[in-house]
């Protein structure tokens, strides 16, 4: 069984919804009009009354917003033409039943606060007013009706229609507030998430990032498509920054090389701190090939940086090791063959690329 909220949501329900209230509604004029109640003949009643629905049926096949509070022109065009549609339709009843088929623009209204601005909403207030006004005078002038009895309709109508427009334009404003905070909350949920998944100092992924990011490439390879090469970096005798200039100068450092290494990469591979010194390249679809000629270049502009101000002359440099994702192999062992590949440069004497074997 289906929800209100299911209901609300499913466009197509919306229509049968629409459908069956205008059949409703068709069926209680055409009993007015079967009984005498209308100030025109059955054949003028039909032709106006079927051009009025086929008209609105053609706004709802035609809309194709995208959520349920659009403030589109077809949303605007829907709400006006319901209106001057009843209103039109009421006129035609010199009846008390008049009040009960004004009732209907009200509810247009309330349909208008939910989906547009305040200001198309007040435009939709206003023609329904002015309409209804209108078809009064010439109900007065053309068919000599009651002036007294369409005079009080007409203040009846105008209070309704006042209380109506107070109550939309509340509803009107509670939505662009709900709309603003929801809106907050996306931006706060997408900072959230930018968070969890990146590092505070120097903007690169983190570990935990670059771990999900392995297991879907190795996913992937496993089935045949892009596989991966891992250039695991760490910067030579960084502590020595840290002591001898402080960690404020160690922090900047690491800034400078992250962007170093992202200037090496192409948009479609990652880079990654793991944690201190230590840093991860994954170069998607390259092999170690191409990866050692990639860490050359990383190992090169490393070397012309200068990362200490108070000593223009001091050249940081890096190792690294260089292994390719082996289909079937586990994210770990791919890992720890990049990570004996880098212990073997350090112990090699730094400043160098090692294949992890």
């Amino acid at each position: 069984m289906l929800s209100l909220a299911d209901i609300g949501q499913n466009r197509t329900w919306r229509m049968l919804l629409v459908i069956s209230g205008l059949a409703i509604y068709a069926l209680f004029c055409l009993g007015l009009a079967r009984y005498g109640y209308l100030e025109v003949t059955g054949l003028g009643f039909t032709t106006l009354f079927g051009a009025w629905i086929i008209g609105f049926l053609l706004l709802m096949f035609a809309d194709e917003t995208r959520g349920r509070f659009d403030p589109g022109t077809l949303t605007f065009s829907k709400a006006m033409w319901l209106n001057l549609g009843v209103v039109v339709t009421a006129a035609l009843v010199p009846h008390v039943l008049r009040l009960l088929l004004l009732v209907v623009p009200l509810l247009g209204l309330v349909y208008a606060a939910l989906h547009l601005e305040q200001r198309s909403m007040l435009t939709v207030a206003g023609v329904t007013w002015v309409s209804y006004l209108v078809s009064a005078v010439l109900l007065v002038t053309l068919h000599s009706a009651d002036p007294v009895f369409e005079g009080l309709v007409a203040i009846a109508f105008t209070c309704m229609l006042g209380a109506m427009t107070v109550l939309a334009t509340e509803i009107t404003a509670l939505r662009v507030a709900f709309e603003r905070r929801r809106d907050r909350l996306n931006e706060a949920m997408e900072q959230l998430a930018e968070l969890a998944m990146r590092d505070e100092l120097t903007g690169l992924f983190n570990r935990r990032y670059i771990m999900d990011v392995l297991a879907r490439h190795k996913a992937l390879a496993d089935r045949g498509h892009l596989s991966f090469t891992l250039c695991y970096c760490d910067l030579d005798h960084f502590k020595r920054i840290n002591d001898r200039y402080g960690h404020q100068v160690g922090d900047q450092a690491l800034k400078d090389f992250a962007r170093v290494a992202e200037s090496v990469v192409r948009s479609v591979d990652f880079v990654a701190r793991l944690g201190g010194e230590e840093f991860l390249l994954v170069l998607v679809g390259a092999d170690e090939d191409t990866a050692v000629r990639v860490a050359t270049r990383l190992c090169d502009r490393t070397r012309m940086l200068a990362m200490i101000p108070d000593a223009p002359d001091y050249r940081q440099t890096v190792s690294v090791g260089v292994a390719g994702f082996r289909p079937g192999e586990r994210v770990e062992d791919v890992i720890q063959r990049a990570d004996r590949a880098l212990y073997e440069a350090k112990a090699g004497g730094r400043d160098r690329i090692v294949r992890g074997s």
